[in-house]
């Protein structure tokens, strides 16, 4: 990934939050001439293994699974990004050398894989991926934290049937945050105002990501 000094986070625990943040990721994988993708949930478990370990499921249908045990993958975790005009910039009335951009947040994470075809094993992930997506709901007043357990056993022995578990050992981590740092403050302050004030929930994450990195 082309990652400028400005942007990159070099952090371990700034990119396991962001991993955290994003929760989903494109898991690509490389086979031949031919490259395959799915969108999994990844749950990261940061004391496992040098860079920490992600933990998901593929459906049994989907044939990406097949032959990746011990493979090498790219987990690509997309967050907050929008279009920048450059018709908020302060330093427009000043000289008109701007141009639109795109600001993003982006984590790479590196792995080798090894598959888990175990039912067991495939219950607490998703036991596990279930406590930890419930319990970051915002409507819990509304409507109680779900669980495995409230479904019938027989109707989950048959779901956890249909998926197989994947584990992913953390190679290397590339973080991104290209956030309008190559901009003046004015401008970047400029920037999120126009952004927080948007009707959109994308436009407003955008801003909030900018001022954590003024």
């Amino acid at each position: 990934m082309y990652n400028p000094p400005a942007n990159r986070v070099d952090d371990v625990a700034m990119i396991h939050e962001l991993i955290d943040q994003a929760r989903f990721a494109h898991v690509i994988s490389h086979a031949g001439d031919t490259f395959t993708s799915s969108g999994l949930p990844l749950l990261l478990d940061r004391s496992a293994g040098e860079l920490g370990v992600l933990r998901g499921h593929f459906a049994r249908a989907n044939d990406q699974w097949m032959g990746l045990d011990g493979a090498s993958v790219l987990a690509l975790f997309p967050l907050t990004d929008g279009y920048v005009t450059p018709s908020r910039y302060p330093s427009k009335a000043e000289h008109h050398r701007v141009v639109p951009t795109w600001n993003y947040e982006v984590v790479h994470a590196h792995g080798t894989v090894r598959i888990h075809d175990d039912p067991e094993w495939v219950r607490q992930l998703v036991s596990n991926l279930t406590d930890h997506h419930e319990a970051a709901r915002h409507d819990l007043d509304v409507a109680p934290r779900w669980a495995v357990t409230d479904a019938p056993p027989d109707f989950i022995d048959k779901q956890l049937r249909a998926i197989v578990g994947i584990e992913i050992e953390i190679t290397r981590l590339d973080g991104k945050r290209k956030l309008s740092q190559n901009r003046s403050d004015a401008d970047r302050l400029e920037v999120i105002v126009g952004h927080a004030a948007s009707p959109a929930e994308r436009d407003r994450a955008l801003a909030e990501a900018m001022r954590e990195v003024l």
